[in-house]
């Protein structure tokens, strides 16, 4: 490229305009031939030069030089001083906390703020004086007993703040005080009440595991709950049950179900009492736990066997037991005969139970006490044989009143059969017909019972407590092992029992929820956010209005204040 090819082409618009104006000074064209050259219009080249005439263009006007100004805004400034002197944050950090509003802000910008503010560097600081650990996480504070008279007026957010509605439920059902009673574990900044209220509250929320607490511990609201400032650490919560006794935890039991009798008495009015195990598996790599069936998943896995005992009209559970060994189960139903007496002193009820859950001579035991039962009689082939030749004249045709049972029209024969050979015949009640192939043998020494009410209390009653344990796994989550520790594991069972009955309370005085479970209790009243607040006289929780809100300001207890 020559050099007068600068001078001539692609020129910047500045430049054209001085080569412009400088033809016309030197006079080397007409106006019309140097507009043309360099592409302007003969009017807009006389403009130009008018401009220029006057003063009010300037083809190089001065760059100013030297330092320029900060381009942040005042307020920003404010902002990242205060973060500075309040909460001793660094630059990336106070870079990140800007980060999350309206006003983002590099690093370098606020190292250059805080140095023009007369800042020095901070000084190297741990993790935990950072208040985060090696992951990142944020450390939560240090968990302790809230103290009402140093406490200072206050608002806090809370996740589920619906469970406050069980809180008069809680203090009239006496748990408290019988936690006072009882021998169980306390520590100086974590009274045993506190622990208490902690594993009760979750249990109301239905949390998978006690370790899963740790995804609460920056929830003020949960901690005010329970009698905190914030909830008690995973490894708390997991080790507190291992310092109980199981004297200690069995007596705490019967002390709450004796309460439950003497304040719910409608809780354990039922003529039947429905019993069963449940096997909850465990999977950890080194469990020393015995193998126990289960049936959910057709195999023998290592786990806990636990029992349980049910009311059959209220559906409510009285008894549950973690420690059964495998060669002890058969005499599970001994202990709970044993429970139920020392609590009531009268065993009035019939048991109901499958064929699997003791032995025969038990069953001879349990009637000597005057115990009466209603059981399946194990098949073999040879009652079935005798079942097969009973004459058909002989089968009475009975109709179950049962809705939604397929087979409700079935045949029955009764008789007497024993058991074990030159001992007492119990009454026997032989079903075909029923959609098995085979009949089924119902064994009782209850003869006072028709035979009507014997059927529709083992098919439809007796599942009650089928029913009661999905409940018990789908929302309080009874499959998930807190620990290979049975007496953990008894616990755990414990608060769930106590939690099941609190939502069935609840559940009475909301008008048309009543005969709901508590997941839909929990969906429809409890799990919703809400604020807690202390103006240094009482604490006042806020709950978010929804379409079930009319049926709570309908609910007695929860119209008039509360006094802890």
């Amino acid at each position: 490229m020559k050099l007068i090819n600068y001078f001539t082409r692609d020129l910047k618009p500045r430049q054209k305009q001085y080569e412009a104006l400088r033809a016309i000074a030197f006079q080397e064209g007409t106006m019309d031939e140097i507009a043309t050259c360099f592409g302007y219009t003969p009017q807009s080249l006389k403009t130009l030069v008018n401009r220029l005439l006057r003063g009010k263009h300037q083809l190089f006007p001065d760059i100013k030089s030297g330092p320029k100004g900060r381009h942040t805004v005042l307020e920003t400034v404010k902002v990242i001083i205060g973060l500075r002197r309040e909460r001793r944050l660094n630059a990336k950090e106070i870079s990140e906390e800007l980060g999350k509003t309206d006003r983002p802000v590099s690093i370098r910008t606020v190292e250059r703020v805080l140095n023009d503010a007369g800042f020095s560097k901070l000084h190297r600081r741990t993790d935990r004086e950072r208040g985060i650990s090696k992951k990142g996480m944020l450390i939560p504070q240090r968990s302790a007993n809230l103290d009402i008279n140093e406490l200072e007026p206050f608002h806090a957010e809370c996740q589920v703040a619906g469970v406050y509605l069980f809180l008069p439920y809680i203090l009239d059902s006496g748990i408290l005080d019988i936690v006072s009673q009882c021998n169980l574990p306390e520590s100086n900044d974590i009274g045993k009440h506190q622990a208490s209220l902690s594993m009760l509250l979750l249990k109301l929320i239905g949390n998978e595991r006690l370790s899963h607490i740790k995804q609460y511990d920056a929830d003020l609201g949960f901690g005010i709950f329970a009698g905190l400032n914030v909830l008690p650490k995973p490894g708390y919560m997991c080790s507190y049950s291992c310092r109980t006794e199981a004297s200690v935890l069995m007596e705490f039991q019967k002390s709450v179900i004796e309460n439950f009798l003497h304040l719910y008495p409608d809780l354990y009015e039922g003529q039947t009492i429905n019993l069963d195990f449940h096997s909850i598996p465990h999977f950890g790599s080194e469990s020393e736990m015995e193998k126990v069936w289960c049936g959910a998943r057709g195999k023998a896995l290592k786990g806990a066997n636990t029992f349980f005992a049910q009311d059959g009209v209220s559906n409510s559970l009285m008894y549950v037991n973690a420690d059964i060994k495998r060669s002890e189960s058969s005499l599970e139903i001994k202990q709970f005969v044993d429970y139920w007496l020392d609590i009531k002193g009268i065993i009035n009820e019939t048991l109901v139970f499958d064929s699997k859950l003791t032995r025969y001579d038990v069953l001879y035991e349990l009637d000597e006490a005057g115990i009466k039962f209603i059981t399946l009689r194990k098949k073999g082939k040879n009652i079935i044989d005798e079942a097969t030749g009973i004459p058909e004249e002989k089968w009475e045709k009975i109709y179950l009143p049962i809705p939604k049972r397929k087979h409700r029209h079935v045949k029955v024969y009764e008789g007497e059969s024993s058991l074990i050979r030159n001992r007492k015949s119990f009454r026997q009640i032989i079903i075909k017909d029923h959609g098995r192939v085979e009949p089924t043998f119902i064994i009782t020494n209850n003869d006072d019972m028709k035979v009507l009410d014997i059927l529709v209390t083992w098919y439809a009653k007796r599942w009650h407590i089928e029913n009661k344990l999905a409940e018990l796994v789908h929302f309080f989550n009874l499959n998930a092992l807190s620990s290979p520790i049975m007496i953990r594991i008894h616990f755990d069972l414990l608060w769930t029992i106590i939690a099941d009955t609190l939502y069935h309370q609840f559940a009475k005085d909301l008008r048309g929820f009543d005969k709901c479970r508590a997941q839909t209790i929990f969906k429809q009243f409890v799990n919703m956010p809400g604020r807690i607040e202390y103006d240094g006289k009482g604490f006042t929780v806020k709950i978010r209005k929804r379409a079930t809100t009319p049926i709570l300001l309908g609910v007695e207890k929860l119209n008039r204040e509360i006094q802890v």
